[in-house]
């Protein structure tokens, strides 16, 4: 009796020996996932690349500027709008990295901050005497003070005619350019301390990513499009408050944005779309197939739906009949952030640290 008690504890422990080698050798095979290559990905083929082609666009905006004042006609007023433009676009990608030297910078807000303080630009032109690095002017510089400059109704008039108007224009223009330059030249040297950096820690560069990622798109949601809608102001509409509003290219913007999100999170390659290691790449190495999924299908849904729109975004607010569509796109846009904010930051192991007042 006391024989066959001693072969079935062997026996037992042989077995848990056993099965407890097998489950270690099956985890020494598992890799950890290599956040360095993301980053050296997303460094190498996505900010750096956008931030050379922001640049030569604001310097061909620099240069057109040059062309126009010497020789201020409607063709060349256009040739600078369609620079601007083109600043504007690629600017959906740029913004999206604020850490490093462009937040060290503050340039997300002075290039981008809208709407535009239409009232203080004009008192900024009347009284000569103005600032454009104090913070009162976040809101009369940037790319939507060259909205409200270069399209207002008779703003080519206003050129011809108003030295302090033409002023004004050179001063946000140079200011854009020198800030673009001294935020590309600091990349050049962050670059490498960016690779390097992959913790999850609330300073290091992956949760920095992480966490601007993150509030990008919420800012895409709410200010793109939430707030002008009514959907963050209780119900009260604020087409006000449209980005680009005097150009009218609101929604060609949100589009790019989704488009520069959704190319981000795959790691896709900004000068020729090509497949790169982006957090698509962790969540499946973290087997979140089916959140992958749903989150690249969700930004297809969304872009889909944005690009549904043939009006400005501020026509669109105006009619009644476009009340439903508003709604399904900001619904969409508001589905997204559980997937991004609570569920991939999370797989992740990243803490979300910027406060947002929306309630999501």
């Amino acid at each position: 009796m006391l024989k066959r008690a001693v072969g079935f504890i062997l026996i037992i422990s042989v077995g848990l020996f056993y099965s407890c080698k097998d489950k270690k050798d099956k985890d020494s095979d598992k890799v950890d996932f290599n956040k360095g290559a993301l980053l050296e990905n997303v460094s190498g083929n996505i900010i750096v690349p956008a931030l050379a082609q922001f640049n030569g666009e604001v310097s061909d905006l620099k240069s057109s500027f040059v062309t126009f004042k010497n020789d201020p006609t409607n063709v060349n007023l256009e040739v600078m709008k369609s620079h601007w433009k083109a600043s504007y676009l690629t600017w959906q990608t740029v913004k999206i990295f604020d850490f490093g030297p462009v937040r060290l910078n503050g340039f997300k807000s002075a290039t981008g901050t809208y709407p535009v303080d239409t009232a203080k630009v004009q008192a900024n032109m009347t009284n000569g005497a103005y600032n454009l690095a104090t913070i009162s002017n976040l809101d009369a510089i940037g790319l939507n003070a060259l909205d409200y400059l270069f399209y207002k109704s008779n703003a080519l008039s206003e050129f011809q005619n108003t030295p302090a108007y033409m002023q004004y224009a050179e001063d946000v223009i140079g200011k854009l350019y020198n800030e673009t330059q001294t935020v590309v030249n600091g990349w050049n040297s962050y670059q490498s301390t960016f690779n390097a950096s992959t913790g999850t820690s609330s300073t290091s560069a992956f949760s920095e990513f992480v966490n601007e990622f993150n509030r990008d798109y919420e800012l895409a949601k709410t200010a793109k499009i939430g707030i002008p809608i009514g959907k963050a102001n209780l119900g009260l509409v604020k087409p006000e408050y449209v980005e680009a509003r005097f150009s009218g290219i609101s929604f060609e913007l949100l589009i790019e944005s989704i488009k520069a999100l959704k190319a981000t999170y795959n790691g896709n390659s900004f000068i020729n779309g090509a497949n790169g290691i982006g957090f698509s790449n962790y969540l499946v190495h973290l087997e979140k197939i089916n959140l992958d999924d749903l989150i690249n299908q969700k930004f297809n849904i969304i872009q889909s739906k944005a690009e549904g729109f043939s009006v400005t975004l501020e026509t669109a607010i105006n009619d009644p009949s476009m009340q439903n569509q508003l709604d399904e796109l900001y619904l969409h846009l508001q589905q997204q952030v559980v997937n991004i904010k609570t569920d991939m930051t999370s797989a992740f192991g990243v803490l979300i640290t910027y406060q947002d007042n929306d309630g999501d």
